[in-house]
């Protein structure tokens, strides 16, 4: 009971500081946020909760005991092989010679390619310099405190980097990764293509998932570095995005 109390103390205080430098690094406003608010707070009541029970001698039965046990140590091993499997996608590296090159969106803050963005379609602009056959789709709608659509944001920066524009076919309607995958194949001529998935590594499992749903089983995934501060709450965050695409049938 003392090394549970000490745990849920010890990952009290580690998801507070995650919180504080969330926040410092990014703002309130972060996506997941509440998720390490919510940790903190939760492992704090449970500190207290076990030392009270410690000093005043409250013991729990056998079968309780074990269903507790039995239940977090479940939970445990369970999002460790989600984790290990979302890290073994994000590691992978696709063939050449890709018919269709698809970059998911992610946040534009006014007219600025956030940092995760960036990072994509740099890791995209890679794989067509070398692959110059290779059609690009860049793939996202407009959201809150986007003054133009992703996709647009996406296309005027390939622009910079010396793409000509033919190459680029542009999906400004989507607004979650269902319907990134949905719009962008329906700009594809039709037939079978080999097709290259550029998203964040810890997206690429994901995906992928989508993909085999929606018809593209064959496509491979390219996976972009995520921001090194942010890159723990977006690996948890995927956890629950994983589980949310599985049970609404997505993957």
């Amino acid at each position: 009971m003392n090394l549970l109390a000490v745990l849920f103390l010890l990952v009290g205080l580690f998801s507070l500081g995650y919180t504080v430098a969330i926040v410092s690094y990014s703002g309130m406003n972060t996506a997941f946020l509440w998720f390490w608010v919510t940790a903190c707070l939760g492992c704090f009541i449970l500190f207290v909760l076990l030392r009270l029970m410690i000093t005043y001698k409250i013991e729990l039965g056998k079968h309780v005991k074990f269903g507790l046990t039995f239940i977090t140590l479940f939970g445990i091993a369970f999002f460790m092989l989600v984790e290990g499997i979302i890290i073994y996608n994000g590691r992978k590296q696709p063939g050449p010679g890709a018919d269709y090159v698809i970059v998911l969106g992610a946040q534009v803050r006014g007219t600025a390619l956030s940092r995760a963005l960036r990072n994509r379609l740099d890791t995209a602009y890679e794989y067509l310099a070398d692959n110059e056959s290779s059609r690009i789709i860049v793939s996202g709608g407009q959201g809150d405190g986007e003054d133009i659509s992703e996709a647009e944001a996406m296309y005027r920066y390939l622009i910079t980097k010396g793409i000509k524009a033919e190459r680029i076919l542009k999906e400004d309607q989507s607004v979650n990764t269902y319907e990134n995958i949905l719009f962008s194949k329906a700009l594809m001529a039709e037939g079978n293509h080999n097709v290259v998935i550029v998203t964040s590594r810890f997206h690429i499992f994901r995906a992928l998932g989508i993909s085999k749903k929606l018809g593209l089983g064959g496509a491979e995934g390219l996976g972009a570095p995520a921001d090194d501060i942010l890159v723990l709450n977006y690996y948890v965050r995927e956890f629950f995005a994983v589980m949310k695409d599985k049970l609404a049938g997505n993957i």
